[in-house]
């Protein structure tokens, strides 16, 4: 079974004011065998948007005028999962390598900023298995909805 370090993670505001907030997430994992890759969650009103990419996305989501070519070849490629939430993917992601790697970012990103920056400050280079990922409160409503 091929565990998986959390090499970075981060997670940043694009937008807001008048216009709905749109928050962006991303951690790079390296697996123990094999090369790493990144999760992104780029989310708007509880619905997400998720890629797994072989580079780093995030400054393409920060930056959406200067990287509107590469976001646009990127979501032509197609995204892991796009929804109007995430209960379909906590249902469905037995074909997802690493789930607990977006069970990881999805609680960065729904958590508050105090508990976020402290989280990834505890868990950076560790493994997933080595922590306990707490649930974000879209598990928590999937679960008793279940």
């Amino acid at each position: 079974m091929k565990k998986y370090q959390i090499v970075n993670a981060r997670v940043d505001q694009y937008s807001g004011g008048p216009d709905p907030a749109i928050f962006n997430a991303e951690v790079e994992l390296k697996p123990t065998k094999g090369k790493p890759f990144f999760f992104i969650i780029s989310e708007c009103d509880g619905m997400p948007i998720i890629y797994k990419t072989k580079s780093s996305t995030f400054d393409w989501w920060m930056d959406q005028d200067t990287y509107s070519d590469e976001l646009d070849k990127l979501q032509e490629a197609g995204a892991l999962y796009e929804s109007d939430g995430y209960s379909e993917l906590f249902e469905n992601h037995d074909d997802i390598e690493c789930f607990e790697g977006l069970r990881y970012l999805i609680y960065l990103l729904r958590t508050s900023w105090e508990e976020m920056e402290a989280f990834i400050t505890q868990t950076k280079g560790k493994f997933l298995d080595e922590i306990e990922i707490p649930k974000s409160d879209v598990e928590e409503e999937w679960e008793e909805g279940a």
